[in-house]
């Protein structure tokens, strides 16, 4: 049964705008070919609850005007057959909408509706939307690795953010810089990513990756190693710095104080000095890097990593300052006044307690603590020892590892959960299972047994998994009298981390956290904040992308623009053809366990060949689906112009593919009419259209070819595609060999041969390549007739 809709049939364009407007799920509707279908058919989630024709506006004449001829959009293809003055003037046009479907759909469609019309891939109409494709608001092109006979040659169109970078915090242009690898542009890869992410270096061996998890070839075989070919674009970042990143060009004279020097204070104060800010960094520990230094070991992030970044930043005439403690070398207050703005990024460097009877014993330590100590190659006691960690996050796993490497006799991990609930990442309990972990499931700390005042064993409860709570993971419960203890010399609890605002003299949450609005903006004028101060204990990159958007928030504060790279979506987006055939993903060699030391890096970083090989296993999701429409290369090729209700729009720029559109017009925007010049006319004009059946299909490919032949000499030529790439295809290309020479067959073979340079061939489509050539060869040879 059809769904229900409201239908309004408004006299003017301006009533039909109007229409539109006052209803949040309006669609306009032309012809009705088209969307009665995928209504009925339920091709979409929801159904517009109001359709606003278009058939009373008086849209529909097509007027001979001296040197032009006006189309209105309203006007019915078989009109356009019927006029003498279009099949004079524009036989290519004549001949496109002769050849759309039957003769009955003829006499209903329209042009404007013609040009407009959605997708015709199987995937986006198939009843009932069980594909929720990327066109329709999902984020897969099931075409790309399914059934693909009639899609693109030339690539998809980026009608949305890949899964992957809408995963990452930080929202960074992974596919886009993976195509800059894919071409050989490092630099260029290596400039995006310090318009986007400073700490790549950092970010590619400590990131949890969560993109990778949403990596649409995962769906296939296995996803890509994003982080691997982060980490070796990262350390090439830091090794061509200087050449990379351009200095301020011009000083704003605006002073920043950066209290902080972990991921969000380095990120912060990064993007603010590009904006040619002074920027000065206040940092309570010895050597700058936060928690990057003095909270996650060496082995798995190498000090010289943070070395070089602290370097490379005090190039650009970032200024640190360290062994500063607000309150004691001066209080907040003070940085505020000699500032024109403060960034707040103090990090959370407080264990949770055990929280258990006991925990003031000694040998009852905090994780952050005690990976602190570690880092700075103070004595931790463990050499020889029991060590039992609790806790089963990444800062778990860096104890239980730390630990293990300082020559504890053995290591325990006490978890309350079962494994497969374990926030840590999986190769961190893998690497650590394989240095002789020793993993105690379903288990919690019920009390801290000590003699003489310091920790002898650890009393256990027992638990079982129970009903799913908040984080959707399934809460444990206690087991009504199991208990067991197990002896330890010492404990590491490693269950949380506190902020620690105390003297800062700002608002805090109930948390702790310092409050933040949403510009970032803490209770004290002109002091932001971001990081885990902020937004409480998160991970590298969320810190990184926390502090970004805080660093727009200032300079906007300070009357600068974003500091925000503007993401643009392509048209024609291109990958490797090996992409669809099954690969292994790019997996990093560790040491072996035996030579494993606590500040030596467990692995070496990807070569350069190595992740363009990786890259290439990207499928830079886009949408394949093509342009089906036939008057669409036609206008194309002749120049034409759309007059829309808001704007007057070159036919060359009036198709994109995007959600829910294949065109830019705007929500409320109407095209009114199509005009078209008619010294944009040439002597041979041209439709070819290559399809299974003579009426009814739409175009597999459709060539508008439009020649200016004089002499026997090519003086300009237009070729335009319909059904081989997302939107209609012109090869500039091919107009540019043509122009100035006679047609021959040795002219039109290299035509041929050069329209199809460049074609990215999916699996059952590489026909249409003999298609293009052809119809090109032919377009070539009877120009000359």
């Amino acid at each position: 049964m059809i769904n229900k809709f409201q239908y309004t049939r408004p006299g003017s364009v301006n009533e039909a705008v109007s229409e539109m407007q006052s209803g949040s799920n309006s669609r306009f509707i032309a012809g009705g070919t088209d969307i009665v279908g995928v209504i009925n058919e339920k091709i979409k989630m929801t159904c517009p609850d109001k359709l606003v024709s278009l058939k009373d506006t008086g849209l529909d004449e097509i007027i001979e005007e001296g040197d032009r001829i006006r189309i209105g959009a309203m006007a019915k293809l078989s009109d356009i057959e019927d006029s003498k003055a279009v099949k004079e003037h524009f036989r290519v046009l004549w001949e496109a909408a002769h050849q759309v479907a039957s003769p009955q759909i003829r006499h209903v469609a329209t042009i404007g509706g013609n040009i407009c019309q959605e997708p015709r891939c199987w995937y986006y109409r198939y009843q009932g939307d069980k594909f929720h494709c990327m066109r329709k608001g999902g984020s897969l092109c099931n075409a790309m690795m399914g059934s693909n006979i009639y899609h693109s040659l030339f690539g998809g169109a980026k009608v949305c953010p890949s899964p992957c970078e809408e995963q990452c915090p930080n929202g960074t242009s992974i596919p886009e810089y993976f195509d800059l690898i894919r071409k050989g542009d490092t630099d260029g890869a290596a400039r995006l990513l310090w318009e986007m992410n400073p700490l790549a270096a950092v970010v590619g061996r400590v990131c949890p990756h969560t993109c990778q998890g949403e990596c649409n070839r995962g769906q296939y075989d296995k996803a890509v190693s994003i982080r691997n070919i982060e980490r070796t674009v990262g350390d090439y970042m830091l090794e061509n710095a200087e050449r990379l990143i351009e200095k301020p060009q011009e000083e704003t004279g605006k002073k920043i104080s950066v209290v902080g020097a972990g991921p969000a204070g380095l990120t912060a104060a990064y993007f603010l000095r590009r904006q040619g800010h002074q920027v000065t960094v206040y940092d309570a520990n010895s050597r700058a890097g936060g928690m990057l230094r003095y909270g996650i070991p060496a082995y798995r992030l190498p000090r010289k990593i943070i070395d070089r970044i602290v370097e490379i930043f005090q190039g650009l005439g970032i200024v640190f300052v360290q062994n500063f403690s607000i309150g004691r070398d001066a209080s907040l207050e003070e940085l505020r006044d000699k500032s024109n703005a403060v960034f707040l990024a103090i990090g959370a460097w407080q264990s949770v307690p055990a929280g258990c009877p006991g925990d003031e014993a000694a040998g009852v330590e905090g994780g952050i603590e005690f990976l602190k100590k570690a880092s700075e190659h103070i004595d931790t006691g463990v050499k020889g020892k029991v060590v039992a960690v609790i806790g089963g996050g990444n800062t778990a796993m860096d104890c239980c590892r730390t630990a293990k490497r300082l020559g504890a006799e053995r290591v325990l991990n006490f978890y309350r959960r079962t494994e497969a609930e374990m926030p840590a990442e999986e190769d961190e309990i893998r690497e650590a299972r394989a240095e002789g972990i020793e993993f105690r499931y379903l288990v919690a700390p019920e009390e801290i047994i000590s003699r003489d005042g310091r920790l002898k064993a650890v009393r256990l409860q027992k638990m079982e998994l129970g009903e799913p709570d908040e984080s959707g993971r399934r809460r444990p419960v206690p087991l009504v009298g199991e208990f067991e203890t197990v002896e330890a010399d010492l404990l590491l609890a490693a269950i949380g981390q506190r902020v620690d605002p105390d003297g800062l003299r700002v608002e805090t949450t109930e948390r702790n956290w310092i409050k933040v609005d949403e510009r970032h903006k803490t209770s004290m004028d002109k002091v932001f904040a971001a990081g885990d101060s902020a937004i409480g204990p998160r991970t590298a990159i969320e810190a990184i992308a926390d502090a970004r958007k805080t660093a727009d928030s200032i300079n906007r504060f300070l009357g600068g623009d974003t500091v925000l790279r503007k993401k643009e979506f392509h048209q024609e987006l291109f990958f490797d053809e090996s992409c669809i055939n099954e690969s292994e993903p790019l997996l990093l060699e560790d040491i072996p366990v035996e030579e494993r030391e606590l500040d030596r890096e467990d692995s070496s970083s990807a070569s350069m060949e190595e992740i363009k090989r990786e890259a290439n296993r990207c499928y830079n999701c886009g949408c394949v689906a093509v342009s089906p429409s036939d008057t669409a290369p036609a206008l194309i090729a002749l120049g034409a112009v759309i007059r829309t209700s808001k704007r007057v729009i070159p036919a060359g720029e009036f198709f994109s593919a995007g959600v829910d559109t294949s065109t830019v017009l705007e929500r409320d925007e109407i095209v009114r009419e199509i005009i078209i010049e008619k010294k944009e006319a040439g002597e041979y004009q041209k439709y070819n259209k290559f399809r299974t059946r003579a009426t009814i299909d739409f175009p597999i490919a459709g060539l508008a070819a439009n020649f200016r032949v004089k002499g026997g000499v090519i003086e300009e030529a237009r070729l335009v595609f319909s059904g081989v790439a997302p939107v209609p295809h012109r090869f500039t290309e091919v107009e540019e060999l043509l122009k100035g020479k006679k047609p021959s067959e040795e002219l039109a073979v290299k035509a041929a041969d050069l329209s199809v340079k460049g074609v990215k061939i999916l699996a059952d489509n590489g026909f249409k390549v003999q298609v293009i050539r052809a119809y090109i060869r032919r377009a070539v040879m009877e120009a000359s007739k």
